[in-house]
């Protein structure tokens, strides 16, 4: 479905695709890293809420402060995780592709100066 509608004029070229397996990847491993975002927020959450409640019965003061940290760690979490995902996959296609373009320029140039 993807290459259908997102990818379409990359796949109907006669040229050699050059974003088309990339897109895909990408969208697939983002919508796993929002699946995994999702159930690391709400145990944390839920850890947290259980932990709030019972230090407001103590004190007002002390559950707020374990809500705060409580949401202070839910969002270093998640966002530390949505860098990490994305800094492995620039990694990723960077190797499978990038490297690669460069070395065909590099010898396309190599093949023009030596004509």
């Amino acid at each position: 479905m993807l290459g259908l509608t997102v990818d379409w004029q990359e796949m109907s070229r006669n040229e050699a695709a050059t974003n088309f397996p990339y897109t895909a990847i990408a969208f697939l491993v983002g919508s796993g890293t929002s699946i995994l975002a999702g159930y690391l927020g709400m145990r944390i959450a839920v850890y947290t809420n259980t932990r709030t409640t019972y230090m407001c019965c103590e004190d007002i003061g002390k559950g707020f402060l374990v809500a705060f940290r409580g949401g202070q760690v839910l969002g270093f979490i998640l966002v530390g995780l949505a860098l990490l995902v994305l800094e492995i996959l620039l990694l990723i296609f960077r190797a499978a592709w990038y490297d690669g373009a460069i070395k065909e320029i590099s010898d396309d140039v190599t093949e023009a100066v030596k004509v």
